[in-house]
């Protein structure tokens, strides 16, 4: 009898222990199904967002470079890539994303989505990159602000709901693995050892889903925070770019208010391919990165950009005072001084000579990207100043 029942215990024993492996490796799927979610269809869609903000960056480049008569066609055929190349990326990452598992709930947003995709490749591939291929930048400008924005704000917006969606439904998937570990642990409190070791297993897996996750996040926010310095900042010289300077000033006219002034003053490296060809390209970029150095240690208050392969514009601003023109005009001699002062680069001296030019704006004055043509027709046609060293306009 002692040994039937041993039997049959063993028996009910070894099911038991069967039972609890089984129910423990559903909840370990179950784990596993939201971890791998998580870090996948959020990671698309991340993604995508980013991949759509690269690309509306470059069109805006294009655009403006095409609207730009001293722009070079090579430089916008060179946007176009990056437009067609992130349009591609966003297509693969939104298939990637609808082949994962989802509820009906997330289905019918991700369709919302899709939609809304499919309307804003539209625009972009018929509509904007048509005007631009057709050399109509002015009516790309046009199609940009009047129907690209307000389309990419709509998905901006079905992109976040579906992430929020999304998340609700992972919740709901924890929530229930979470439900269905606690009754495995009332079920089975006689198997105490087994379902802690169980426990620990999973939860050590749950941990490193977690660091997974948050390792995937951090990747993200260092993307982001590199994407920003590269559509902002120039490499070289790690002084803002062309794209900022457009940014500021070719968007919205901006008004100065009253009581204060803004001068705006170009430097050109005269001779800089001469330069590169004599010293070589590597001496080039340190001459290009000791100028934006030396520029912006006179103008210490001021913003310096790069506009141009050998150009660059520093700004400031100042009070409308009567000797506000006369401090100004003694910074950009010290500009002058400093720029052309020997540059000692890869073991050998190097004089630079500069064209500079000054255009100055007065208090209620509006500045948008003329200021740049602006500056442009100063250094060539605007009043000398007493050293003769630069030229400006004064309005």
């Amino acid at each position: 009898m002692n040994k039937k029942s041993n039997v049959i215990t063993n028996i009910v024993v070894i099911l038991f222990i069967i039972l609890g492996a089984i129910g423990f490796s559903l909840v370990i799927s179950e784990y596993s199904d939201v971890m791998d979610n998580d870090v996948a269809s959020r990671n698309y869609l991340q993604q995508s967002s980013t991949k759509m903000h690269e690309l509306e960056t470059d069109l805006c480049i294009a655009i403006n470079l095409g609207r730009n008569a001293d722009a070079d066609s090579a430089s916008v055929e060179e946007y176009l890539d990056k437009i067609n190349y992130s349009l591609s990326e966003c297509k693969e990452l939104m298939k990637k994303y609808e082949a994962i598992e989802k509820t009906d709930y997330e289905e019918k947003q991700y369709q919302l989505v899709k939609t809304a995709m499919d309307q804003y490749n539209e625009i972009v591939s018929n509509e904007i990159l048509a005007q631009i291929n057709a050399g109509h930048f002015e009516t790309a400008n046009s199609i940009y602000y009047d129907r690209f924005i307000n389309k990419r704000n709509g998905i901006d917006n079905t992109l976040n709901d579906l992430l929020s969606i999304t998340d609700d439904s992972i919740d709901e998937r924890y929530d229930k693995a979470v439900f269905n570990a606690n009754i495995l642990r009332i079920f089975f409190t006689g198997f105490g050892i087994i379902v802690l070791v169980l426990l620990n297993m999973l939860e050590a897996r749950r941990k490193r889903m977690a660091k997974t996750l948050e390792t995937a996040v951090d990747a993200n926010e260092k993307t982001q925070m590199s994407l920003n310095n590269a559509m902002f900042k120039d490499i070289v010289t790690v002084s803002s770019n062309r794209f900022s300077f457009v940014i500021e000033y070719g968007a919205d006219p901006v008004e100065i208010p009253d009581g204060e002034e803004m001068y705006f003053m170009m430097f050109d490296i005269k001779d800089f391919s001469g330069i590169n060809i004599r010293y070589g390209s590597d001496a080039g970029d340190k001459l290009l990165a000791s100028t934006a150095e030396r520029i912006s240690g006179v103008f210490e208050d001021g913003t310096v950009y790069r506009t141009g392969s050998d150009e660059f514009v520093a700004v400031i601003k100042t009070d409308d005072s009567q000797d506000s023109f006369t401090k100004t005009a003694n910074l950009v001699e010290r500009a002058y001084r400093s720029l052309t002062s020997e540059y000692e680069i890869n073991n050998q001296r190097i004089t630079v000579d500069y064209d500079i030019a000054l255009v100055r704006k007065a208090s209620h004055d509006t500045v948008d990207m003329n200021i740049h043509n602006q500056l442009k027709l100063a250094l060539t046609n605007g009043r000398y100043s007493a050293s003769g060293n630069w030229r400006y306009y004064k309005d």
